[in-house]
């Protein structure tokens, strides 16, 4: 097919998810219109539900240049679709690179199977019972608190969020018992600037990776 080949280029997408992902974008089977969430992300979803299937998610562990090539491949297709991947493929870049622990090789094993991450704009506010975060000696913790994502979290799997105060980069997952979230601004349509809150939300230490560097200060 005429074009194919050019956006094809990658093993994350080969010619059959281009043609798939291009009849998704142009005419989503879901009901968009009725969607509580907005039409462009329904649309959404039902595009990285497909990337999902074919574990394009995955792509970048362990290539970085597999990620951007995903990346590049998205855009020439939809740019909103490329953009609420692009965090994903940067935590994978970021976190393939540090050293092997429990909390990291849980995340990337996540990812390995399907899941979509991203990083939290920024952390509004976060609190952890009894002051302190999970440890070995208390490996559960409860945390409330308010952090901001691009696009709608529920979209993601993980929300990726760092700041000194929770004492590195904790993987909060969008669908866990406390987890809920809203427009930042009130427009459902839009799909962007979200705040996700924590309202008693149990974590592990294995949920904790140590980090005392902002990743989101990696390009992707």
């Amino acid at each position: 097919m005429t074009g194919i080949p050019d956006v094809a280029s990658t093993v994350a997408l080969d010619e059959k998810s281009v043609v798939a992902l291009r009849e998704i974008l142009d005419d989503p089977s879901l009901a968009v219109g009725t969607t509580p969430d907005g039409p462009q992300i329904a649309r959404l979803r039902e595009a990285l539900d497909h990337l999902v299937t074919v574990r394009a998610g995955a792509a970048a562990i362990g290539s970085p240049e597999a990620g951007r090539q995903l990346l590049a491949s998205l855009a020439a297709l939809d740019a909103e679709l490329a953009d609420v991947l692009r965090w994903h493929v940067t935590a994978v870049e970021v976190l393939s690179a540090l050293e092997p622990g429990r909390a990291r090789n849980a995340v990337l094993g996540d990812i390995g199977r399907g899941d979509l991450v991203t990083f939290a704009a920024d952390v509004r506010a976060w609190s952890w019972g009894d002051g302190a975060a999970p440890s070995p000696e208390q490996p559960l913790r409860r945390a409330r608190g308010e952090v901001g994502v691009d696009h709608f979290p529920g979209l993601y799997n993980t929300v990726l969020a760092w700041k000194p105060s929770i004492g590195g980069l904790i993987a909060i997952p969008t669908h866990r018992q406390g987890v809920s979230w809203k427009p930042a601004d009130g427009d459902v349509e839009a799909g962007h600037a979200w705040v996700v809150t924590l309202a008693g939300v149990t974590f592990h230490a294995d949920d904790l990776i140590r980090l005392d560097r902002d990743p989101r200060s990696a390009e992707s």
